[in-house]
């Protein structure tokens, strides 16, 4: 703190001894502070990345964009982004989200600024599992189950774990067959041996 204000009295002692000297020193003084404070953005350059929507897993979301601050602004790669971001929602169970695509505002210096609009939607859940193909002894424990959240990765853990189980006694694979009911929220899961 000591040093900030001494800092800061060094600069103020400056400035009055340079207006006490000439009416150009006083000229001079100021265009060199707003030059030192002045930020150069390049034109189209990519400034901010947003996403605008509520009770979002920004972090997570966020690591899924190509756009960075920085880039020069790809129509692309906005399409791509958004894109990435309604799967990466369905993926986490949100099987009616959408992204609109992407607003862009451009600052007095021509840097871009990116928002995407996230509607995520309702969180959708497991109405009911079942195993086809298999005998319930031979299936083994699913764990998924009725009420879960429709999450991509449980499903597939539940599969994997089905057909490991499966493979003890033959070599048979094992596939997933989902019925998403948008009305009710609900995802009926079948787990199919062959």
């Amino acid at each position: 703190m000591r040093l900030f204000l001494l800092s800061l009295l060094t600069v103020a002692t400056t400035l009055a001894v340079v207006h006490e000297l000439t009416p150009e020193g006083q000229a001079d003084a100021k265009e060199a502070s707003t030059r030192s404070t002045e930020v150069v953005v390049h034109t189209q350059e990519v400034q901010s990345v947003s996403l605008d929507g509520r009770h979002l897993p920004m972090l997570s979301l966020r690591e899924t964009l190509s756009t960075r601050v920085g880039d020069k602004l790809d129509a692309t790669h906005l399409d791509r982004d958004r894109a990435t971001l309604e799967e990466a929602l369905v993926a986490r169970g949100y099987l009616s989200a959408h992204v609109d695509p992407a607003v862009v505002a451009f600052g007095s210096g021509g840097g871009a600024f990116v928002t995407f609009p996230v509607h995520q939607g309702q969180m959708f859940h497991l109405r009911s599992v079942t195993v086809t193909g298999a005998t319930a002894r031979d299936a083994g424990v699913v764990t998924i189950s009725k009420g879960d959240e429709a999450v991509a990765d449980r499903i597939e853990r539940a599969r994997l774990g089905v057909a490991e189980r499966l493979s003890v006694h033959a070599r048979r694979t094992v596939t997933v067959r989902q019925q998403v009911d948008l009305t009710e929220g609900a995802v009926d899961v079948e787990l199919i041996a062959r």
